[in-house]
């Protein structure tokens, strides 16, 4: 196996809000400062949910008052 081609294997810390995680990377500099906590973002928790149906809502919308609009394509 070759020798010196990959990256240096150090610790990571990770900074969210006053948490403080510690893990393993190839990261140059050692540190990442987290502005949006995954914690709280709609994906992770219960608000997904009114996310999904707002955004299918919309899209009913968007059919409904472009229905009869084509894009050249053939019916």
């Amino acid at each position: 196996m070759r020798k010196n081609i990959h990256p240096e294997y150090k610790g990571l810390k990770i900074k969210i809000r006053n948490d403080e995680f510690s893990t393993m990377s190839t990261l140059k500099s050692g540190e990442i400062l987290m502005d949006v906590d995954f914690r709280e973002h709609p994906a992770w928790n219960k608000n997904v949910i009114n996310m999904v149906n707002q955004s299918n809502k919309n899209v009913s919308d968007f059919n409904k008052k472009f229905a009869g609009l084509s894009f050249g394509s053939k019916k």
